[in-house]
């Protein structure tokens, strides 16, 4: 079962069309504009909310608020614990959650999991990636 409370929550405008990434991680572009990851081990600042076009406004839910998030899961996540971070396999996967990697910057830790695609939860908060 998925839950959700956020704690803090900020608008940005959406760099590009993110009609389809709502509750999967986003970035800021160097125009402070709210945008898909380009890469695995970007810095994500949250959860997208809502499902914005180019040019609207973005809700975002932040890290590090203590907060809980729902998010779109990578692959099946089978352990409540777990350190979260983004997955980029594509434009199409990117910023879906997945089982954090050293080489990767930790967004939250998940209390709710599931399979590919499927919504899980996550407590919005850095965290430290296992060695």
């Amino acid at each position: 079962m998925t839950t959700e409370n956020i704690v803090t929550s900020v608008t940005f405008e959406a760099a590009e069309d993110l009609s389809s990434d709502q509750y999967r991680f986003v970035v800021l572009d160097s125009d402070g504009k709210v945008e898909r990851p380009n890469a695995a081990t970007d810095v994500v600042i949250g959860v997208l909310q809502n499902a914005p076009e180019s040019g609207q406004e973005a809700r975002v839910a932040l890290l590090g608020t203590g907060g809980i998030s729902k998010v779109v899961l990578s692959a099946t996540i089978a352990t409540i614990g777990e350190i979260a971070a983004t997955e980029f396999v594509s434009a199409a996967d990117a910023g879906k959650a997945q089982v954090a990697v050293a080489t990767q910057y930790p967004a939250g830790i998940f209390v709710s999991v599931g399979d590919e695609d499927d919504l899980g939860s996550i407590i919005l908060t850095s965290a430290t990636v296992k060695a």
